[in-house]
């Protein structure tokens, strides 16, 4: 195998591993974005909550 064969096998090699690690990279990202949707859907679910607990209270002062 010559020079560029060699050279050229490199380069598809760290070019895979580059779109591995980007894959990698990908999936973290949406894992991530998931779990702060989910955190917001609870936050905004606990609000909703207290808020209905509040107009009750109200209600049943009237």
């Amino acid at each position: 195998m010559g020079i560029k064969d060699e050279m050229q096998a490199k380069a598809q090699q760290a070019k895979e591993k580059l779109q591995s690690k980007q894959g990698e990279a990908k999936q973290r990202g949406q894992s991530e974005q998931e779990r702060l949707r989910q955190s917001a859907d609870e936050a905004r679910q606990q609000g909703q909550r207290s808020f209905d607990d509040i107009q009750d209270d109200m209600d049943d002062r009237r």
